[in-house]
Order: C-alpha cells, then structure tokens, then sequence
C-alpha cells in the first residue's frame, strides 16, 4: 500500500498571526522570549510530574503499527476539514441584514463556528491518540505527551484565540466607518459586509489549520513509524 504523508507544507501559524495583525502590522516575533522559555512558564510542578510520567509511559504490549490505521486518519482528518471549511464558507450567508448592521449578529455566528471548530478537532486528536496507543510503545508514549501538552495548554490556547473576535470587531468597525455602511446597508460593488465575512473566514480558516497541526504531527509520527517498518 502507498503510503501518503499526512504533513502539508505551509505556515499556518504565521498566517494566523499575520491575518490578525493590523494593517501593515509585523508579527513581533523577535521581541517574545525564546519559545523554550515561554513554554516552560505554563508548566508548573503539578504539569512536571505529569510529564515525567508520560515520558516513563509503558503502555500495553507493543503491536506492528498498522499501515490502514494511519491512512484512514488521514483520510478522517482530510474530510474532517473540508467539511468545516465548507460551513465557514458559509459564514453570514443567513445573518439577515438590518439597518443599522449589528456587529453582536455577526459576532455570534462567528462564535458558534469557532466553537465548533474547537469541539471538532479536539475530538480528531483524542482519536488519533486513542488510535495511536495501540500501535507500539514509541507511539503510545507520544500520544501520552501529547494528551500532557494538550492539557496544560489549553487554558492558554483558549485565551489567545479567543483574542481573535475583538480583532474580528475592530476590522468591522473600519469598514463600517470607511464605507459609510451605516446610511447604505445594500450596496453592491465592494460591499464591506462582504468584505468583513471573507476576512472572518479567513481567520476561521487560519484558525482551523492551527489547531489540526498537533494532529497532523502525531500523523506524521505514524507514518514515519510504518515507513520505517517497510
């Protein structure tokens, strides 16, 4: 069987992180502490132990990774996306518009997608790493790391994305105010409520491929495995 590597090439972060800055804004990447040193601020001692354990974890007995295992995760993950891009696609198309435009309706469509993308993909990698434990010690040890990170990050994780909605704000008030949207809710060409929808779901997207890249390196651990056992 053909393998597929599950890695794209890209840099989601960056995009995320240049799509939410200001307009002509740089990302002030080298201005923030080394990422070892920002990292090591959100374990405390409890998360340490946590994964001192991980790192000794045994797991079962080991087993051959199976070559259909990784490839239907790959094709999980590959539909998993495209289907959430098809609904942020959707964005704003059944927000009635009224006069004055509403940013709170805007916002709270944006919300409900964003939560779903959130829900969605955590489900994806608490699957690939359930998956992944049966496939061998090494990757049972990893899927055990990962579950680690995961967990001490997620508070910090949820509050920079949820910084992404009064980025979302700011750009709707520009365009509003710019435009003069506010007297003429229905123009046509260059309508900045269009223009709003495809900047949010941008973001979305950018968001999206963020929070699949823990899965996509936990895939590519299982294709690097099975690669190695051909």
């Amino acid at each position: 069987m053909t393998q597929t590597n599950p890695r794209h090439t890209g840099h989601s972060r960056s995009r995320l992180l240049r799509l939410a800055a200001p307009s002509g804004g740089a990302i002030p990447d080298d201005t923030l502490p080394c990422f070892a040193e920002r990292l090591g601020r959100l374990f405390g001692l409890g998360n340490t132990m946590s994964l001192d354990a991980a790192l000794s974890f045994r797991g079962g007995q080991p087993t051959v990774t199976q070559s259909a295992v990784v490839e239907r995760l790959s094709r999980e993950l590959a539909t998993t996306r495209q289907a959430l891009i098809g609904r942020i696609h959707g964005y704003g198309d059944d927000i009635e518009r009224e006069d004055p435009v509403a940013f709170e309706t805007y916002l709270n469509s944006w919300l409900t997608l964003q939560r779903k993308i959130a829900a969605t993909t955590r489900q994806l990698r608490d699957k690939v790493r359930k998956d992944m434990k049966n496939q061998g010690q090494a990757l049972a040890r990893l899927a055990e790391l990962d579950s680690v990170f995961d967990h001490t990050m997620a508070g910090y994780t949820s509050q920079c994305f949820s910084q992404i909605s009064k980025v979302l704000e700011q750009r709707f008030q520009a365009l509003m105010t710019s435009s003069g949207q506010h007297r003429e809710p229905d123009t046509q060409s260059g309508d900045p409520l269009h223009r709003y929808c495809e900047e949010a779901q941008n973001l979305l997207i950018a968001e999206l491929d963020v929070r699949l890249e823990p899965v996509l390196g936990l895939l590519e651990a299982c294709y690097n495995e099975v690669s190695d056992s051909l």
